[in-house]
């Protein structure tokens, strides 16, 4: 195993609390004035007794914004907390965060996926605001944490993301924040459904938050 796949995957084991008796560790999430606004909360192994009514929660925000998504279905509590236990707690290579404001408010969700170990690159996964209202500049603090942690932390060269291509709201936030597009990439052969993939301009990200430096 190539060291920078071991260091991430020791990182993302610890921040999941694969051992029971691990710490909780959480990320700062900064604003543009270096004021901690809230915090990136893992959910761990043991979500279901330190997080009650998570997958409930996750249910409801993925049925309120069900658009994002190229999978229409009815999320529920158990679907989600399928998914959380099978395909993110169970993926050494995923990570999950809630977004927490300082006043405890879960606003919403972000992650990391999808590693490529040879070519050191991860991407941005599930960025979902739940709460609508309130707390400015959120998304935004939490989508930079993140970056800062993987870059810094996990040392990642390239971060990448993807996003359907009719989700232009989304494509601009990406934009803001010094994401350039690459490609267009098919959902599935069977519709003409298409993600855009966009890549992580890091130098232009690391000007931009110099502050975090």
């Amino acid at each position: 195993m190539h060291s920078f796949q071991k260091r991430v995957l020791n990182k993302l084991n610890k921040f999941k609390c694969k051992n029971p008796l691990a710490p909780l560790q959480c990320l700062p999430i900064y604003d543009s004035q270096m004021t901690i606004v809230g915090y990136l909360r893992p959910i761990t192994y043991n979500y279901q007794l330190t997080l009650p009514g998570c997958p409930e929660l996750l249910a409801r925000w993925r049925n309120e914004n069900a658009h994002m998504s190229p999978e229409q279905f009815v999320a529920t509590a158990e679907s989600t907390e399928n998914w959380l236990n099978k395909l993110v707690l169970a993926r050494n290579d995923r990570i999950l965060f809630l977004i927490m404001a300082n006043d405890g408010t879960k606003v919403g969700h972000i992650g990391l996926a999808s590693f490529d170990f040879k070519k050191k690159s991860c991407e941005i996964d599930a960025v979902l605001r739940g709460v609508k209202t309130g707390y400015p500049g959120m998304m935004t603090f939490a989508l930079n944490s993140l970056i800062y942690w993987g870059l810094t932390e996990l040392k990642v060269k390239q971060i990448l993301l993807r996003v359907l291509a009719n989700n232009l709201r989304a494509i601009e936030f990406y934009s803001r924040n010094n994401f350039v597009r690459l490609k267009d990439i098919p959902v599935n052969p069977d519709t003409n459904q298409y993600y855009l993939q966009m890549q992580l301009n890091v130098k232009e990200w690391k000007k931009q938050n110099a502050h975090l430096f």
